[in-house]
């Protein structure tokens, strides 16, 4: 039986055949999902062989699908990407009354 390392070492890390980070979690919920479609689709009463080569699809797809997202961003670089998306690309002032009181004193006085 093959053993496999989670952990290398303090501050590295979790990696697991070249995953790291949040990305064995996206594995785990595409396993999860295909084994969801497996057995909805035979409870279904779709015929085995259409039903084996679908999830063996799917499942390869979704395995291809997060390498290349580990490959593409890394570690922390989706969560990151995500932020990028969901940051304003500009900034808008409306109102020019924060630039009349950057000269005044804040504490009232003269």
């Amino acid at each position: 039986m093959p053993i496999y390392d989670l952990n290398r070492g303090i501050n590295k890390p979790v990696e697991f055949k070249g995953l790291v980070g949040s990305n064995i979690y996206f594995l785990v919920a595409g396993i999860a999902s295909v084994f969801a479609l497996f057995v909805t689709c035979y409870l279904a009463g779709v015929p085995l062989l259409v039903t084996t080569l679908l999830t063996l699809a799917a499942g390869g797809g979704m395995w291809a699908g997060v390498f290349a997202l580990n490959r593409r961003y890394g570690e922390h670089g989706l969560m990151k990407a995500a932020a990028r998306r969901s940051s304003p690309q500009y900034l808008t002032n409306r109102h020019s009354r924060l630039f009349q009181r950057l000269n005044e004193d804040p504490s009232g006085r003269a």
